[in-house]
This record gives C-alpha cells, structure tokens and sequence, in this order.
C-alpha cells in the first residue's frame, strides 16, 4: 500500500516536472493544444513509465489510478490558475498595493461590474480580501494564495495579467 502512494505521487510529481520543462521550452500558444498536450504528458508518459517497474496489476492499477486522480485535479486548477480571472488580478493588484485600493476604483467599465458586489462578498467572505477605511486590501488567505499562484504561473511561464 505505502509503495503505491509513493510511487503513484512520485509518478506524478515526475510527470508534473515534465510539464513544467515542456512549457518552460515552448509553451502551446492555446487551450487547444495545450489540454491535448498536458493529457500527453500525464497519461500515456505516466503509463509507460509504471509499466517498465515490478508491479503486480493491482499496484499497477493502483498506481495509474491515484496518478490519474492527481492528473485530473491538476489539469482543472492549471485552467483556473492560467486563464486571466478579475479575482486573481485583483488579488495581484492588491499584493503589490499595500496601501488598498478604494472601493470606487473597482467599477470600471470594461469589467460591467465583474468586481464589485458578489464577487468582493466572496472574496471578503474567503478571506481573500478585507475592506478597512473605504479601501480594499489583501486578506491573510490573500496573500498566501497569491503566493502561490504568482510561484506557479512564474515558474511554469505565464506572464502577470494573461491567459496561458
């Protein structure tokens, strides 16, 4: 049982390694090819790769099996991590505007009010964001979450404020 968790993260964390050096090389220019290529990356590569060590089919099964559950959950969090998001912009923003930004500054036109009521509720509600003085600033689950996706966007790399 222990060898399977290991080697099915350790399959993963390789395949996740892959994908970063791919995309750090040539990075696909749109969802198109790069949905295909990361499916690549993280199935066949990964399947291969367990079929050259001495498994039963059980642990082989196994592996695969937590291997492609980490695969599947990564695959959906690189399109919400890479896509542009007015909340994680704003989350950006707001880390490197220490001083907040004011609640009026948020209603601009080409948004149609993508950031304001509901979404600065939920942001607010998450701990992403606090609102002190009229004025918006980073929560303490905001930074520690723009942390991370700035580290991942950077180290896979995605530019600040584009869709990868």
């Amino acid at each position: 049982m222990c060898r399977v968790l290991i080697e099915g993260l350790g399959l993963f964390l390789a395949c996740l390694a892959l994908h970063v050096l791919v995309w750090r090389i040539r990075r696909p220019d749109d969802y198109r090819a790069w949905l295909p290529a990361l499916g690549i990356i993280f199935g066949p590569v990964a399947a291969t790769i367990v079929w050259f060590t001495n498994v039963t089919k059980v642990e082989f099964a196994a592996i695969l099996l937590l291997h492609g559950s980490l695969s599947a959950v990564y695959i959906i969090g690189y399109t919400l991590v890479s896509a542009f998001s007015p909340s994680v912009e704003l989350l950006r923003t707001l880390d490197r505007t220490r001083e907040g930004i004011p609640m009026s500054a948020l209603r601009v036109p080409f948004l149609a009010g993508g950031l304001t009521g509901d979404r600065i509720k939920n942001l607010t509600t998450a701990g992403l964001v606090r609102e002190h003085g009229g004025r918006l600033h980073l929560g303490q689950a905001g930074v520690r979450l723009t942390f991370f996706v700035l580290l991942y966007r950077h180290t896979v790399g995605l530019p600040d404020g584009e869709g990868g």
